[in-house]
C-alpha cells in the first residue's frame, strides 16, 4: 500500500521513515537528494534511480538497490524482488551501519570547516 501524507514536521519525519518497509527515489534527476540518506539513517532500505549522488550514497544490493532512470519495468522489478526476496531487516541495519560510518553529521562540518580555514589562511 502507498499513503501519501501532507508535509510533516521536522521532528516526526524519522518516526515516518521508520514506518516504512522501502523507501522509493524514482526521480528523474536530481541535483544531490538528501531523502535516500534520511532514509538509510533511520534503518529503510532504499530503492533508486541512477541519478544525482544516489549512486555515491546507495551500496547496490546491499544498503538497496539501484535501477535506470525512467524504466517503470525496473523499478517495479526490483520493488516487487525486494519485498519477495530481500531481507529487507537486514538491509535496512546494512543501510544504517552504511551511514553511521561515512556519512555523519561531525564528518561533514568538519570537512566543511577545513575549506574555511583553507581560505582564510589563503588570504593572508
Amino acid at each position: 500500500r502507498i499513503r501519501f501524507v501532507p508535509e510533516v514536521p521536522v521532528d516526526e519525519v524519522a518516526t515516518w521513515y521508520k514506518a516504512l518497509d522501502i523507501y522509493v527515489a524514482p526521480q528523474r534527476w536530481e541535483g544531490f537528494g538528501l531523502t535516500p540518506l534520511e532514509a538509510m539513517a533511520c534503518g529503510v532500505p532504499v530503492a533508486a534511480t541512477r541519478v544525482g549522488a544516489f549512486e555515491e550514497l546507495l551500496v547496490d544490493g546491499e544498503t538497496g538497490h539501484l535501477v535506470e532512470t525512467g524504466s517503470v519495468e525496473a523499478m517495479t522489478d526490483t520493488l516487487q524482488r525486494m519485498l519477495k526476496d530481500d531481507d529487507l531487516a537486514e538491509m535496512g541495519r546494512a543501510a544504517r551501519a552504511h551511514v553511521e560510518a561515512h556519512f555523519k553529521i561531525e564528518r561533514e562540518a568538519a570537512e566543511i570547516a577545513a575549506v574555511y580555514d583553507q581560505l582564510l589562511s589563503e588570504e593572508a
